[in-house]
């Protein structure tokens, strides 16, 4: 849903912010006013292509900003974008600049307005300019029919056997092209396992080795080190040993005349004896080290193969012996490929025959849905008196199996009888489409995705009892979405929640429009009165207009909450820019 928006220097629009409510909001004025500038600008925000020429003439840039609620699709998408996610509101601000050069901000981050396409998609239905309805888009058409039609579960039970046939296939192409393709593949992964079971590592080795090249290249030092520590602990006077024994011995004097001395006397007969075994040790250590400049070549050689390995494979030597299992089992695969693919050849006709009865009768659950859609839209084209005008919803079946299953589906139309009726996306824009659009919304209003229509000139060629029937359907579509409506009919005014009024001046020698929010009660009744009789506002019009008013209330329609009309936005706007 739109919360808000801010144009500036814009077209004649100077500086206008305005807050939008749910329900139905209308915007009037005379012709000329500038009503399409806000649909333009809110068609910016959806990613639409910019002309330099839409900036206030004397301006180097122009800027639209909006406020969109966080719905959960909007979530998603910011996520999926890497976007900040700012709470319940999305902001976004796009600046068009003379030169072409233009900026586009989501929730205060700079994006592409790729990203800006992406992000917004279907979040607004604009009638009358098709790149921002989601309607007109054919390759959404599947997606809204399955909707309309409640084939979760059709569709979820193909969904299965499909993932199904693309594990079956995934595996098979694992297997490898063509006999040349598999024996080249088998060859090298045989050329890798045999250098490195010629090596065969162990798990540890090289760090074993290593501690081994360090002994055995400080050899020399080591020998030298450790004979002089023997000396100090049992050599020559006065010798570690020696001390403590003497120690020990006038300590063993003193326990005679006090056996507190006791414990000290133990400690010094523990270090004694430690110290006696670490002069073995050394002893021992030092008559077995021996410099061996051949086992020493041996262990950098070897150590040197074993890291020439592991960079080739860019993994540790744990990494390594992993790879032997891994390279063991494709090869093995390999070397019984013909087997194997026999045998998910067979396994691929059960999977794919599965498929594919799931898939018709997914395509005959949409061609039943196809008829009661197109039904459905045909009678709300007549209500908004275009009953002679064609629609159809056509289902065709392919051969092929896709994830949507076997069918192409796309709406067809025609405005005139005896046209033949053609793909929407080439229906002309303007009062044909906005009462189309309006039709297709009312027999999707339960699930189409869209928060926002935003219905453009939807009263073009009708008046009389058929502009009251436009203003109820346009009402009934605004219980269940936010509809923003510009009209030129009071009947259809008369219907909405809020009413803004588009209205042109002079301001000094400059053409300036503003849009004013009009209050319930007497300044709508002016309104209406002037739609009705034009510059001149009569008391037989402004008595119409009443009656219109209480007419329309009287309407019953489902009460949506929104915020107070003509609330400004500006604060939400500028908190999180």
């Amino acid at each position: 849903m739109l919360l808000g928006l801010r144009i500036s220097n814009v077209a004649v629009i100077e500086e206008v912010e305005v807050a939008f409510g749910a329900g139905l909001t209308v915007l009037t004025g005379e012709t000329g006013a500038g009503k399409s500038i806000l649909v333009d600008a809110l068609g910016l925000l959806l990613g639409g292509r910019a002309d330099a020429d839409v900036i206030r003439a004397g301006c180097e840039d122009a800027a639209v900003e909006g406020v969109f609620a966080r719905t959960p699709v909007l979530a998603s998408r910011l996520e999926e974008l890497g976007l900040p996610d700012l709470g319940d509101e999305v902001l976004v601000r796009r600046v068009l600049g003379r030169t072409g050069r233009g900026k586009v901000y989501v929730n205060g981050a700079l994006v592409t307005l790729g990203v800006l396409g992406k992000l917004t998609r279907g979040a607004v239905d604009i009638a009358g300019q098709h790149e921002h309805v989601s309607l007109f888009d054919s390759g959404l058409h599947r997606v809204l029919l399955d909707k309309y039609g409640r084939l979760e579960d059709a569709l979820a039970a193909y969904g299965r056997e499909w993932a199904n046939l693309r594990e079956v296939e995934s595996r098979m192409d694992a297997l490898g092209g063509d006999d040349a393709k598999v024996r080249e593949r088998a060859e090298f992964l045989r050329f890798q396992l045999d250098e490195i079971t010629r090596l065969d590592p162990e798990s540890g080795e090289d760090v074993k080795l290593d501690a081994e090249r360090r002994r055995l290249g400080s050899a020399q030092k080591l020998k030298r080190h450790g004979a002089e520590a023997e000396l100090l602990v049992a050599g020559e006077a006065p010798s570690a040993v020696e001390i403590v024994g003497r120690a020990l011995g006038l300590v063993h004097e003193g326990v005679k005349c006090d056996a507190s001395l006791a414990p000290v006397a133990l400690s010094l007969s523990t270090a004694l004896s430690e110290l006696e075994e670490a002069a073995r040790r050394l002893n021992r250590y030092v008559e077995g080290l021996e410099s061996d400049p051949g086992r020493l070549g041996e262990v950098e050689e070897r150590l040197d193969a074993l890291k020439r390995l592991c960079r080739k494979h860019g993994v540790t030597l744990d990494g390594v012996l992993l790879k032997r299992g891994e390279l063991e089992t494709e090869l093995g695969t390999l070397e019984n490929r013909r087997e194997i693919l026999e045998e998910l050849n067979q396994e691929k006709k059960r999977v794919e025959e599965r498929a594919r009865k799931a898939a018709l009768s997914l395509s005959k659950a949409r061609k039943a849905s196809a008829g009661a859609f197109s039904q459905q839209v045909r009678e709300g084209l007549g209500g908004l008196a275009m009953g002679k005008a064609a629609f159809e919803v056509r289902v065709t079946a392919g051969e092929t199996l896709r994830p949507d299953g076997l069918d192409e589906v796309e709406f067809f139309f025609s405005a005139n009888p005896g046209e033949p009726a053609r793909a929407l996306a080439k229906v002309a824009s303007g009062g044909e489409a906005s009462r189309l659009l309006l039709a297709l919304k009312r027999a999707l209003a339960d699930s189409d995705a869209c928060g926002c229509y935003v219905l453009d000139e939807a009263d073009a060629g009708v008046s009389g009892a058929i502009a009251d029937v436009v203003g109820r359907m346009i009402r009934e579509v605004s219980s269940h979405r936010q509809v923003l409506c510009i009209t030129h009919l009071p009947q259809v005014a008369a219907y909405a929640d809020a009413h803004l009024l588009i209205r042109k001046s002079v301001r000094g020698e400059r053409t300036v429009s503003q849009v004013l929010p009009l209050a319930a009660g007497a300044e709508r009744t002016q309104e209406l009165a002037r739609m009705m009789s034009g510059v001149e506002v009569t008391r037989e019009a402004l008595g119409a207009a009443e009656a219109l008013v209480r007419s329309a209330h009287r309407s019953p329609r489902a009460r949506r909450e929104s915020g107070p009309e003509g609330t400004s936005p500006r604060g939400r706007l500028r908190r999180t820019a």
